[in-house]
């Protein structure tokens, strides 16, 4: 039942004042799409300060990590100086506590280690030296005092026996001219004081969790944070004493499997404050952008509407008392202007025509049929007209940003490719040189020693290697794909030119190789084809149009297979066909009839015009061939391309390029 009440509005409405009647619905529109704008750029906005978080924790925890790791390459790189002091190694080999003990005292503070501890080759403890906070905690390393006695030096992380933060710790085997004589091992605890000192640099919240345990954190000791400790959480937003952290977890390998937790809570106060700030600032332009809207709106509509006013006042005039020598003034020569002037003339025309109207009813009606054929004939060729300019225009446009691009791109890796040969042939005799003075001198001194175990010389040579091999893989990569763009864009050859037609397609797949991966297969059956006198961009916009229309049909449909069939076969009678046919849903009778008419499409508004297969339509028909559907709902969609050799006729000497465009794109 209709509302009287709603009714009652709309006619007060159409009743009232021509600029109310032209600003509304202007002001209206134009809040409309403020506030759509608003929330569009709103979403995606925050969604881009959640990312810049989650990088920003990513990146933290890196950090982190490093300094954990600089930790342990210190407490190694300790270790091993004081292996090499001559005084300890004597003392070590002598089992003399005492001697080992003055040595180390006046180190220990330069050290700066939870715990040092030097035992000899049958793994006696002959010095134990530990801070008050670990000194009643039982260490269980012996793993750890095997693998030094063994000549391993290590840095690792290690469980005490008892409930309490683990240690990072680092070892050096000691030796004499006989040989091995002990080891030694420094360790710091992963406790409260040493996540501070990480948290200087990072100013964020770190704890270390061990079998669902906090064990050493950066927050107060009155925080509760035993309560969210989880793993289904981690990596997701925790909220700790009201507020809101990004939980993001580091996992740190020990010795003999052990793994250890340490998470970093990143608050997400500021970005919370930061999407508010943004919410507020975009409500505040939509409200004063609506304001002014509505003002100059109804100020442009009045100014509009008062000629427009006057002129209808005249039109009424004439209707009402029949007064043919009636004229609406003329005060401007604008559009306005030119509405008088018409009008004026419309009342001298039907003043002249009033008396030999009934004589010429007949004849006026056949006038009247054949005016409005002519003009329905002149509004398709003007709307295909239209369609092909924006085609060309925009074809034209892309294609030479293509072109330039891969002409620009060619330039350095071309450059890049040309130098990885006489590079690598550079290195190779390096390593030659390496290897000669290997050969000539086996036994280096000390420090050619050192430095080739701190350079790892064996991994450095072999990854050197490998990095040259992957740099060549590259840019053979991205010259294949700027060939690719070259053959796709086709702006240095003419406008006919005689191709191979599967060339043409692999340029395309590869073109839409970003969207192929995200699930499609393709197989390709060509057969040897004959070239094929053509306009090569033209064809190119051809296939680009119906392969993406198929990859859109089985993305939207969601299909559970989605396969992309493209076949290239020679006909009899001097033609070529190719086929793109895919398993999308398919298309019912009703909308093949008219897939190939302009502006026809199935697409949701604002994704497809209706303009890519029917621009494709007319190319295949100047090219002198045929473009046919079969389609059955359920079973997909086939599209056959027919095309002679040798068309003898001239193509327009602009060839349209294809186009990645979802407006030219877009299809039934």
């Amino acid at each position: 039942m209709r509302n009287p009440m709603r009714n009652h509005h709309f006619w007060d409405f159409l009743r009232s004042s021509l600029p109310l009647q032209i600003s509304f619905p202007f002001v209206l529109m134009f809040l409309g799409g403020w506030m759509l704008f608003g929330a569009i750029v709103g979403q995606r906005l925050s969604e881009q300060m959640e990312r810049d978080q989650q990088e920003q924790a990513a990146e933290l925890a890196s950090l982190v990590n490093r300094e954990i790791d600089r930790e342990l390459f210190s407490l190694r790189r300790s270790a091993r100086l004081l292996a090499r002091d001559e005084s300890i190694v004597e003392g070590v080999a002598q089992s003399s506590s005492d001697s080992i003990q003055r040595e180390v005292l006046p180190l220990k503070s330069i050290l700066g280690t939870d715990f040092v501890t030097i035992f000899n080759s049958d793994s006696q403890t002959l010095l134990d030296i530990r801070q008050l906070s670990v000194r009643e905690l039982a260490l269980n390393y012996r793993s750890v005092v095997d693998l030094t006695l063994a000549g391993a030096d290590i840095s690792t992380i290690v469980r005490p026996s008892e409930q309490s933060a683990p240690f990072v710790i680092g070892t050096a085997p000691i030796r004499n001219e006989q040989g091995m004589v002990g080891g030694i091992i420094l360790g710091t605890a992963l406790s409260d004081e040493l996540l501070s000192q990480i948290n200087e640099s990072i100013r964020e919240q770190i704890v270390v969790v061990d079998d669902d345990k906090v064990v050493a954190s950066t927050f107060p000791i009155e925080t509760d944070i035993l309560s969210w400790i989880d793993s289904s959480e981690m990596g997701r937003q925790v909220m700790i004493d009201d507020e809101s952290f990004l939980a993001q977890p580091i996992v740190l390998d020990g010795l003999a499997g052990d793994s250890f937790e340490v998470i970093l809570l990143i608050s997400r106060t500021p970005l919370l404050a930061a999407k508010q700030s943004l919410w507020v600032f975009i409500i505040g332009l939509a409200s004063v952008g609506t304001l002014l809207t509505a003002v100059l709106g109804y100020w442009i509509a009045r100014n509009i509407a008062r000629p427009i006013q006057a002129i209808t006042g005249v039109a009424v005039k004439v209707v009402e008392d029949g007064n043919f020598d009636l004229q609406s003034p003329i005060q401007t020569q604008d559009e306005i202007g030119l509405l008088s002037s018409s009008v004026n003339q419309l009342i001298q025309w039907v003043k002249e025509y009033t008396d030999e109207l009934a004589l010429s009813a007949q004849t006026l009606e056949e006038r009247v049929e054949q005016r409005t054929e002519a003009l329905s004939e002149a509004l398709t060729e003007l709307k295909d007209t239209q369609s092909q300019l924006i085609q060309t225009e925009k074809m034209s446009s892309l294609g030479q940003m293509v072109a330039g691009i891969a002409h620009e791109i060619n330039n350095p890796i071309s450059f890049v490719q040309g130098n990885i040969s006489p590079l690598t042939h550079y290195f190779e005799d390096i390593v030659d040189l390496l290897e000669t003075y290997q050969r000539e001198y086996p036994e280096p001194v000390a420090a050619i020693a050192d430095k080739q175990e701190d350079i790892e010389i064996d991994f450095l040579l072999q990854d050197v290697t490998k990095i040259l091999g992957s740099m060549k893989m590259g840019t053979q990569r991205v010259r294949d794909i700027v060939v690719s763009l070259r053959n796709f864009s086709r702006l240095d050859e003419s406008t006919i030119k005689d191709v191979d037609l599967c060339e043409g397609l692999d340029s395309t797949l590869l073109i839409l190789n970003h969207r192929i991966k995200q699930g499609v297969k393709v197989t390709k059956h060509y057969e040897t084809l004959p070239l094929v006198s053509c306009s090569p961009a033209q064809l190119n916009q051809v296939f680009t149009n119906i392969i993406a229309n198929a990859l859109d049909a089985m993305f939207d449909a969601d299909v559970p297979t989605k396969e992309l069939v493209v076949s290239a076969r020679q006909c009899q009678g001097e033609q070529v066909q190719v086929s793109i046919r895919d398993t999308g849903p398919g298309m019912p009778a009703e909308v093949i009839d008219k897939i190939f008419d302009p502006f026809f499409t199935t697409k949701p508004v604002g994704k497809g015009t209706g303009l890519g297969l029917g621009i494709c339509f007319k190319i295949i028909q100047q090219h002198q061939g045929t473009l046919v559907v079969n389609s059955d709902p359920g079973n997909g969609t086939e599209f056959v391309i027919t095309l002679p050799k040798q068309p003898n006729f001239e193509l327009s000497s602009e060839p349209s390029e294809s186009v990645d465009s979802p407006s030219l794109l877009a299809a039934a």
